[in-house]
């Protein structure tokens, strides 16, 4: 009687953190859901649980001297399924966030499955504070210092006096300068940086111009 009762106790164990695991899967889903990224509610619930269910199957199995083979086997696993949601488009990487956001679901999962109640909840609670909070102290920073690469095509023969000027007045900071010359026009190839608003006013201030045939960046 006594080891039927111990047996019930274990498995009501097992059933808590399965249950915990898909709570915290589905809050950080959540999160990435409302942003509309590719790995969201359901993906993420069922990272976290499956974390949770091969991390019980690591001590059920019985295995005393390679408990943690398994383990290994998620970070592995994981590793893929992040891979498959970063993209690269010119320049741009996204998905990064996501990535991380199931790599770290899967982590949580792992805590659950071996018991650590309080690591597991600090640990949710500290991915949204990264993911809501942080996120406004990253669009700040981005706003403040925008790095963009113009190519900026004059219709004439120019020296781009003026244009240097510009950066002047509105303390804008560039480098890497290239300016090259065709028959018919001036191209000029310039990083600047600056504030988002000091940008704005310089494209205000391109489209303003009549020597300036395109511009893009």
């Amino acid at each position: 009687m006594h080891q039927i009762f111990l047996a019930t106790r274990i498995y009501d164990d097992e059933i808590l953190k399965i249950f915990l695991s898909v709570v915290c899967g589905s809050i950080l889903g959540f999160e990435r859901e409302i942003r509309g990224k590719s790995a969201g509610f359901r993906t993420l619930a069922l990272i976290c649980f499956g974390s949770t269910i091969f991390t019980i199957c690591s001590y059920l199995l019985g295995v005393e001297d390679n408990r943690d083979r398994i383990a290994a086997n998620i970070i592995t696993g994981i590793g893929f399924l992040g891979a498959g949601v970063i993209f690269r488009n010119n320049i741009s990487v996204s998905g990064i966030t996501t990535a991380a956001s199931i790599w770290i679901s899967a982590a949580i999962g792992m805590l659950i499955g071996i018991g650590e109640y309080t690591l597991a909840g600090l640990s949710v609670v500290l991915t949204l504070f990264i993911l809501y909070v942080m996120d406004y102290f990253q669009f700040w920073i981005d706003d403040r210092f925008q790095n963009r690469d113009y190519r900026i095509v004059f219709k004439y023969k120019n020296d781009c006096a003026e244009v240097h000027e510009q950066f002047r007045t509105l303390k804008l900071r560039y480098n890497s300068l290239k300016v090259s010359r065709t028959s018919q026009h001036t191209i000029m190839e310039v990083r600047v940086s600056g504030k988002g608003d000091k940008l704005e006013e310089f494209n205000d201030w391109l489209l303003d111009q009549q020597a300036i045939d395109s511009f893009n960046w």
